[in-house]
């Protein structure tokens, strides 16, 4: 009994410990989703910064080798106003896509790329006068003025646009922060929990197993003082049968009344003391069948000794069930009506 209800009791606390864990294990996943979506946010941001960043430089590479080649007509310059225009093209693409969620900065980037295309159909305008050999004064007092223009109000868009990714990052990072406490909170508490269940469940292992010890002890003290007492009886033939009616026990009344030792008939069908007769009516399987439906049955016949000798009994069968009402055997009590009337007689 007690070994089930500790089965039971660990079964309920580390069933319960697998339901906290599971819960606290969705909220987990769902917290790491967020946190991640988080960090995705914020590195979404750096991104922008840093195609901002580098659409300035190109910007401003493309106006610095349009001058040198203005002023000094050397090729080489064009060559890297080519490549920081293309450079300008992608970083600027690259905004583009990454704000679309922004409409505020859509704005601003189609204002840049307003701006983009004014300043490089100027710096083409300047090239193709030098190329056309106009003299660099000419060149300075026509284009000079616009080109500067275009500069500065670039400037100022590209720097809305990193104030909005800035205020964007502080929040990206409040939420990143918020979310990370969040999660390593319910980590914590899972731990937590599933620490305390696990004591607790090994505490009332060991509180239950300490009672059935203590149950077992005393079962068995009880088990030794009941054979120490139908030991000493010789006037009776006291027994236990198992569920088929197998003898399990023996005491020295049923050695003197049937004149068998108990090495001779252990696990031996006590029908065996029977007369053929009875056998072959099947009287001991019912009389097994009658104690087991009322619990207790008692009977009067014949029996036989070792060696052949007949003799009449009268004999009490009780049932014995564990908690669950299993049947767990019979036991008997048998007194030798012969030898009683004998002594009578005498």
């Amino acid at each position: 009994m007690f070994r089930s209800l500790t089965i039971r009791t660990v079964q309920i606390a580390f069933g319960s410990a697998i339901l906290i864990l599971l819960v606290l294990g969705g909220f987990a996943y769902r917290s790491i989703t967020v946190l991640s979506e988080s960090e995705r946010w914020v590195q979404h941001t750096h991104e922008v910064l840093d195609n901002l960043q580098e659409m300035q430089f190109a910007m401003e590479t493309v106006a610095s080798n349009v001058r040198g080649y203005l002023l000094v007509g050397d090729e080489i310059y064009l060559e890297h106003y080519r490549a920081a225009r293309l450079s300008l093209e992608r970083h600027t693409a690259a905004v583009r896509d990454l704000t679309v969620d922004n409409a505020a900065q859509q704005r601003r980037i189609a204002d840049l790329e307003r701006l983009t295309a004014q300043r490089l159909d100027l710096a083409e305008k300047n090239i193709d006068l030098i190329r056309n050999h106009q003299t660099l004064p000419e060149v300075t007092t026509a284009r000079a003025g616009p080109g500067l223009q275009i500069m500065v109000d670039y400037q100022v868009i590209v720097n809305e646009m990193q104030d909005e990714e800035h205020r964007l990052l502080v929040l990206r990072d409040a939420d990143t922060k918020r979310n990370t406490s969040r999660t390593e909170a319910i980590l914590i508490l899972g731990t937590v929990l599933g620490l305390l269940i696990t004591i607790v469940a090994g505490w009332i292992v060991q509180r239950d197993n300490s009672r059935r010890e203590s149950a077992e002890a005393a079962l068995q003290e009880s088990e030794r003082k009941y054979r120490t007492l139908i030991q000493g009886v010789k006037d009776y033939a006291i027994f236990m049968l198992g569920p088929l009616g197998e003898i399990r026990t023996w005491n020295p009344g049923a050695e003197r009344m049937s004149g068998y030792t108990y090495e001779e008939v252990a696990g031996q069908n006590f029908s065996r003391f029977f007369p053929a007769d009875d056998i072959k009516l099947g009287r001991p399987q019912a009389i097994l069948h009658l104690a087991a439906a009322s619990g207790q049955y008692e009977e009067q016949g014949m029996r036989v000794r070792k060696g052949g000798a007949r003799f009449q009994v009268r004999t009490t069968f009780t049932a014995s069930r564990d908690h669950t009402g299993k049947l767990r055997g019979f036991s008997v009590v048998s007194r030798d009506l012969t030898e009683s009337k004998e002594s009578e007689a005498k």
